[in-house]
């Protein structure tokens, strides 16, 4: 499979707050984007419903434990 560059252009605060809230998720910013991306292929819509938490609590726990096996197993989104 071949791969493309996608770049988005956005305020610098913005970026930094949204940056800050996706690694409190244990992610990074380009795969959050691979993420919306194929869910929003596979869901034929804009599928946005994700929230953070600053104190993470057991059920966050195993999304986040989920996630890492997901990665582990499939890779990078």
């Amino acid at each position: 499979m071949s791969t493309t560059t996608l770049t988005v252009r956005m305020d610098a605060e913005l970026k930094q707050q949204f940056t800050t809230v996706v690694e409190s998720l244990g992610l990074d910013a380009p795969t959050v984007v691979r993420m919306l991306a194929v869910q929003t292929v596979r869901q034929q819509r804009v599928p946005l419903s994700l929230s953070a938490n600053l104190e993470v609590n057991s059920s966050e726990n195993e999304t986040l434990d989920f996630l890492d096996s997901v990665r582990s197993d499939w890779g990078e989104w």
